[in-house]
């Protein structure tokens, strides 16, 4: 076996650390108050998980060791660090809003961000026991990558455009919601290259625009809207098209 055979796994692990680093970066910087770049960070972490996938294709990379580490980077990076934010900026030490010292909102954002985080562990358990069939081609619940990535694109939105307090006090409710989202079974298209010309320039092009709003840190609100459409209109034509998830195979561990 050549070197270069061996040494191909390096580069999509890289990554994948790299992204574990930003997400340390992210909790501290939301522990120091500093939020919008706490922020910022998350939404770097999903650009990284992405370039991570594709790059572990490109170099036929992919491995279960990669598998777990991309899992436990995911956990960290959009399961902890988007409720390490959320929970500091709503219910830490000198958060200064109307609900701030109301008790039972601080049991809602405990609440909300630890449910967050639950599900994401818990979808990402199920991604794990699950072989590659189940989930080829479709997503089955939201992606723990772009749960996070839409809390941080909605808290940047919030505060570019200096909306009312009450938009960010949604945010352990919008939490809740996100959680079920990922827990569902709802199917969702994975992104990729289709049999249209058409589309696969449109897919080109958005790429390069997500990643240069992350990289420069610009217009998180197209950021925002282009998550939500992808989600929402991805998931309403899959339901309209009858996509449902197969039945585990034999191979497959049982889960809840």
């Amino acid at each position: 076996m050549s070197s270069w055979w061996r040494w191909r796994y390096l580069p999509p692990n890289v990554l994948t650390s790299v992204s574990l680093m930003v997400a340390f970066i992210s909790i501290s910087e939301s522990i120091a108050g500093r939020y919008v770049s706490a922020a910022w960070l998350l939404l770097l972490c999903a650009l990284l998980d992405k370039a991570d996938g594709f790059v572990a294709r490109l170099f036929n990379a992919s491995s279960r060791f990669g598998v777990e580490l991309d899992s436990l980077a995911d956990l960290v990076a959009f399961g902890l660090a988007p409720a390490i934010m959320t929970l500091s900026y709503l219910a830490g030490q000198g958060a200064a809003h109307d609900l701030a010292d109301v008790r039972y909102y601080r049991y809602l954002v405990f609440s909300g961000t630890f449910f967050f985080v639950l599900a994401g562990a818990l979808r990402l358990a199920k991604f794990n026991v699950t072989t590659e069939d189940y989930g080829k081609g479709y997503f089955f619940g939201l992606p723990t990558t772009l749960c996070g990535a839409l809390v941080g694109c909605y808290f940047l939105s919030v505060h570019k455009y200096q909306l009312g307090p009450e938009f960010i006090q949604a945010l352990p409710i919008i939490m809740i919601v996100l959680g079920l989202m990922m827990v569902s079974r709802i199917p969702l298209p994975k992104p990729g290259p289709g049999k249209s010309i058409v589309f696969n320039i449109v897919l080109v092009i958005s790429v390069v625009a997500v990643y240069s709003c992350g990289l420069m840190r610009v217009f998180p609100e197209f950021l925002l809207a282009f998550a939500i459409v992808y989600a929402v209109v991805g998931s309403v034509i899959s339901i309209a098209r009858g996509i449902k998830p197969p039945k585990p195979g034999p191979d497959d561990a049982e889960y809840a």
